[in-house]
């Protein structure tokens, strides 16, 4: 399906004027292959469909946009006209729907997850509402297995429509696939895994804005080839953030900055979206790493017939080239977090094990060990872990199978939990705790260039519950549960164990944490004890044993915590 998108928003920065005034670019987007897709009014396909409602009544409306289909019958080679009235009901649905779809087939590529999600909800079908109401938010809503995009009046007396936004479409579209990966998430207690959602939400947005090759140029130009510092990746929704009604006396140029120097110590009780900069600047920081290296050596290296390349030349090659590494690198990271609550330790470990998984340290080019080494130390810089070696995940030979015996442990419920049951002390489970295995992935994932064999996996999650001692408000004690897990992967050729990855979310700090995280919803009017939902959605599930923390992710809905 060919379609026009915006390629920021419908605002000419900076980089717009370096784009020579142009807003939007054309995309192809397919369908994945096999599954018997097509494109309808909507736009609407299989997994992802526009619903549309009158803004005055809330009414239901037809679908806005139409499908064109090709001269020949190939439902996939068609296109969505886009108006030239950029607030019109299908210019809106289109924007949101292409983006929408943009970020999915990144998110499932074969440099990524190298196979389709399962959504979080029942059903196939994730829902966009490109005109939910009139606010300034935007969010994923499990319940209603939707992304919902408001608009609102800015500072400037103009209307900004948060579906125009690319950041905020991608951004949104990232929560839904990160619940459908690691759904456990949903209900955190613990501060950094709700932060989790808003980094990965984040670094997703700027994977999305790397796709652009005129947005990259653009960027490099504006920047004298330096990816440091604020610019168009590392500031997240940019106009969004400019046009809210803040509430201090500086103009905020962005929702949220990705380049900083903050500490866990720095951002001590600070609501999820601040403490989620943390984990998505360790990776910014990662991406700018890649790039620079990429760009040394590329500048040092003749083409073909000897020449030089033009700092332009290198810069542009070497940042497409850093876009796909760090893609695979963070998004193969998102396929082995385990289940459960998770640190942000965890998602370095994921991320650090992923990419193991495709070279060793011993095979590893010096650059791409150097690449990991820095990874590791960001953590401990920023003050999440004490030093490197708790950012190593092991491959013990204990969890080795024999090959011929994966397709039985991926499709039998009953053999993949003997097989855990039998390995317990190796995955980390505590005895006498009951497990549950979860439905085992299957995946094929790019190595190397085009040519290459994938390399095929098979995933495995364990999660079971730590129970510890919760210290509520007033005094009183009851045990909490918090859900915590095992991620292994194997080679499917060899039965090699590639990754076993554990969650560190059950220390004393994190426990601390959540005390502290319970007793600031608490005595901030979010989360009320005596009633079985608080208006916002979110509850405590205080039962006579034990008490936990229900649909926490609606937090992140809360205009007042995105401050």
């Amino acid at each position: 399906m060919r379609v026009e998108l915006l390629i920021q928003d419908d605002s000419l920065g900076d980089e717009g004027k370096l784009l020579g005034g142009r807003l939007r670019e054309t995309k192809d987007l397919p369908l994945r292959a096999g599954t018997s897709d097509r494109f309808l009014d909507g736009p609407a396909s299989r997994r992802l469909a526009v619903v549309d409602f009158d803004p005055n009544t809330g009414a239901p409306l037809p679908p806005p946009a139409l499908f064109r289909p090709p001269e020949r019958d190939d439902a996939e080679r068609g296109s969505y006209a886009t108006p030239e009235d950029l607030t019109s009901a299908a210019a809106l649905a289109i924007n949101a729907f292409g983006t929408a779809l943009l970020t999915i087939n990144m998110f499932e590529g074969g440099d990524a997850l190298g196979r389709p999600v399962t959504w979080a909800f029942d059903g196939e079908q994730l829902l966009i509402v490109p005109r939910a109401g009139r606010m300034a938010n935007a969010f994923y809503d499990r319940s209603t297995r939707s992304l919902q995009f408001f608009w609102f009046t800015a500072n400037s007396g103009n209307t900004v429509y948060t579906a125009l936004s690319r950041d905020i479409v991608a951004h949104e579209c990232g929560h839904a696939l990160l619940d459908a990966v690691v759904p456990s998430l949903y209900d955190s207690t613990t501060p950094q895994s709700i932060a989790i959602h808003e980094a990965v939400a984040d670094l997703i947005a700027v994977l999305v804005a790397l796709d652009s090759g005129s947005l990259r140029e653009a960027v490099l130009a504006q920047n004298e080839n330096n990816l440091g510092g604020a610019n168009a990746f590392s500031r997240i929704a940019e106009k969004f953030g400019m046009s809210r009604v803040g509430s201090g006396t500086v103009q905020p140029q962005q929702l949220r900055g990705l380049f900083n120097e903050d500490t866990i110590t720095t951002l001590a009780g600070a609501s999820p979206h601040i403490l989620s900069t943390l984990l998505s600047a360790i990776f910014y920081d990662t991406l700018n790493q890649i790039y620079d290296a990429r760009y040394a050596r590329l500048i040092k290296t003749p083409l073909e017939n000897g020449k030089l390349r033009t700092s332009d030349q290198a810069a542009n090659k070497a940042l497409g080239s850093a876009h796909m590494f760090f893609r695979s690198l963070l998004l193969r990271g998102i396929d082995y977090l385990p289940p459960g609550e998770l640190s942000f330790a965890d998602v370095g470990r994921a991320a650090l094990a992923a990419d193991r998984a495709i070279v060793s340290d011993e095979a590893a080019t010096e650059e791409r060990r150097e690449r990991r080494a820095a990874l590791a130390e960001r953590f401990v810089k920023r003050q999440l872990v004490e030093d490197v070696s708790a950012m190593q995940s092991d491959t013990p030979d204990d969890l080795n199978v024999e090959p011929a015996s994966l397709p039985a442990l991926r499709d039998s419920d009953y053999l993949a939990y003997e097989y855990v049951r039998m390995h317990r002390d190796a995955i980390g489970i505590p005895h006498d705790v009951p497990f549950t295995v979860l439905p085992r992935v299957d995946a094929s994932k790019k190595v190397g260039g085009q040519n290459d064999p994938l390399q095929r996996e098979l995933i495995l999650k364990v999660a079971w519950n730590h129970v510890e001692r919760a210290h509520l408000p007033h005094g009183v004690e009851k045990k909490r549960l918090v859900p915590t897990g095992t991620t292994v992967s194997w080679l499917w050729e060899t039965g090699r164990c590639l990754a076993r990855v554990r969650s560190d979310i059950v220390d004393d700090a994190h426990q601390a944490d959540r005390d502290r995280f319970l007793a600031q919803l608490i005595d901030g009017g979010l989360l009320d004890v005596s009633a079985s939902a608080s208006a916002n959605g979110v509850s405590l599930d205080d039962t006579e044993d034990y008490v936990t923390l229900s649909r926490s992710h609606r937090l992140l809905h809360l205009e007042e915590w995105n401050q």
